[in-house]
């Protein structure tokens, strides 16, 4: 008999989302599935409301991808965070922003000093950190940072995760920086989203690794993707799907952009919005399709 992941305790912020009313809304008014609708919703590169709970000193040398972690760990798993539960954080660039300070400083700016301040916010765990300061708590803690490939990355980790019968929890997000404008080949949108939630194992319903499919033709004529009645896609899946099979068919794109942490918020989507029977999530990579099938 299968057994699945449950998906709990979820929390996700951008710029115009900060309630969980707030996603069920768009969700209602189809937001999620007509791509004419996203051309009037703007994201701004700013979150505002960061710095609400945080009363601290820290708070003024926190970057806004500690200040998101923090957040969506407040209104989601952090509030029954158990002892022994570790975090994972995904994060395709980490604290992009300052490091670009930092290179700016040396390079650009030709500057003798540094602010000693820069580099600690360099440092790969940085967002976890500050996390464990101020909840002054000594949960095991790791950040996964793979670039732009981190959906790739989060898919692996869960096939392997996928046996141990032990909750953790999952971290998604990246901060804004214009360091991303310089790659002008792909013009990727990376806008802060950040995303949190619990991850219990060995449960009667929820989501498993359903496979991979070399091609696009693989993946329709699947037993899988013929008993799904939602399909929860990338945005370059969702195009191709939209217009071609009588189901339900979503994307968290408009929400993201192309956050590399976008599949961590796809994959729980199904669970937040209570969607009934048999689900698919597809990330595709390099031409093949990556999917979870999601049973509530």
């Amino acid at each position: 008999m299968k057994k699945y992941s449950f998906i709990t305790d979820f929390a996700f912020i951008n710029s115009n989302i900060k309630t969980p009313d707030e996603i069920n809304n768009l969700f209602n008014n189809n937001f999620f599935n007509d791509k004419n609708k996203w051309k009037n919703y703007n994201l701004s590169n700013n979150i505002p409301f960061l710095y609400e709970g945080i009363n601290s000193r820290l708070k003024n040398r926190m970057s806004q991808l500690s200040l998101g972690v923090y957040n969506v760990l407040e209104k989601g798993p952090g509030k029954k965070l158990k002892e022994d539960e570790e975090i994972y954080l995904f994060t395709g660039f980490g604290e992009i922003e300052t490091t670009n300070q930092i290179i700016k400083s040396i390079v650009i700016d030709k500057y003798n000093l540094v602010s000693p301040t820069l580099f600690h916010n360099s440092v790969h765990h940085t967002s976890l950190g500050y996390y464990t300061i101020l909840k002054g708590i000594h949960n095991t803690c790791a950040t996964i940072s793979d670039g732009i490939e981190n959906n790739f990355s989060f898919i692996n980790f869960l096939k392997k995760r996928e046996k141990l019968n032990k909750s953790f929890i999952a971290v998604g997000g990246e901060e804004y920086s214009d360091f991303y404008e310089l790659d002008e080949l792909n013009k990727y949108k990376i806008i802060p989203a950040f995303i949190a939630y619990r991850i219990i194992p060995r449960t009667d319903k929820g989501f498993i690794f359903g496979g991979v499919f070399n091609n696009f033709n693989d993946l329709i004529n699947h037993e899988l993707f013929k008993n799904a009645t939602t399909i929860f896609s990338d945005k370059k899946s969702f195009l191709k799907l939209n217009n071609n099979f009588k189901k339900n068919i979503l994307t968290e794109y408009p929400l993201v952009l192309d956050n590399p942490c976008g599949i961590i918020l796809r994959l729980a989507l199904p669970f937040y919005l209570n969607i009934k029977g048999t689900s698919m999530v597809i990330e595709e990579i390099d031409n093949k399709f990556y999917c979870f099938e999601v049973i509530l």
